[in-house]
């Protein structure tokens, strides 16, 4: 009898998590993050916070904070994230105007006064029935002109273009050095946990807490990035 399956767990993956969903997105770290990085330039506001809902192991909202801290030392950098074990990058990433807390982002209470937020692969693990109120939240805090950056592992609009996207991607992790074993196990430990809207639901959230300026930034396969102006 074969072994029941576990969840995929981010406590298992916290020591190596950045070279784990590097391998595993296509374009995360030569597309998505240069492009958030760049993107901050605009949106980040003199005298307000970045948020970082979901922020793993801190390396992306760190990359901002450094973009950004000559022209603006006087905004703070603060990291969210419900599994402790990314603690031990939080460490090294700390500054005096960078910090983190491990918490549910559904209760967090720091939302405002917050000209950027970003949700990277985060609302993908939350319940259906509490992605839109997260999003309000988020939407809320952010100051006029705000911004949040969000990417999501979405669902494809029919059933013909999941089957021509999906089996491509699985191509694409077993030449980066998974096997066979390795995709089905994580796709059985991923079923129940990942809640997956299609792009159109996901800006449709977008619309309806909000957010009335929507622009899609980066996509590879089924993984889409979107930047959402208040």
């Amino acid at each position: 009898m074969a072994e029941p399956h576990t969840d995929f767990s981010f406590k298992d993956h916290a020591p190596k998590f950045d070279s784990h969903i590097g391998a595993s997105i296509p374009g995360y770290k030569d597309g998505l993050l240069p492009t958030c990085v760049a993107l901050s330039r605009r949106f980040v506001q003199p005298g307000t916070r970045v948020l970082d809902v979901g922020c793993s192991t801190g390396h992306l909202l760190a990359a901002i904070r450094r973009e950004n801290q000559a022209a603006r030392p006087d905004v703070s950098y603060v990291g969210i994230d419900c599994e402790p074990n990314f603690g031990r990058h939080w460490t090294r990433r700390r500054a005096k105007n960078l910090a983190f807390e491990v918490c549910d982002a559904r209760a967090y209470d720091g939302y405002n006064n917050a000209s950027l937020a970003l949700g990277i692969f985060t609302l993908q693990f939350l319940r259906p029935i509490d992605k839109r109120p997260l999003l309000r939240r988020i939407y809320d805090g952010l100051v006029e002109g705000g911004a949040l950056i969000i990417a999501e592992k979405t669902l494809a609009e029919n059933s013909r273009m999941q089957d021509a996207l999906t089996f491509p991607y699985y191509d694409y992790k077993l030449k980066r050095g998974f096997t066979p074993d390795n995709i089905l196990d994580k796709e059985r430990s991923l079923r129940g946990q990942m809640t997956l809207w299609t792009e159109t639901e996901l800006g449709s959230a977008l619309n309806q807490v909000g957010f009335g300026q929507l622009q899609t930034i980066w996509k590879n396969f089924l993984f889409v990035g979107v930047l959402a102006i208040k």
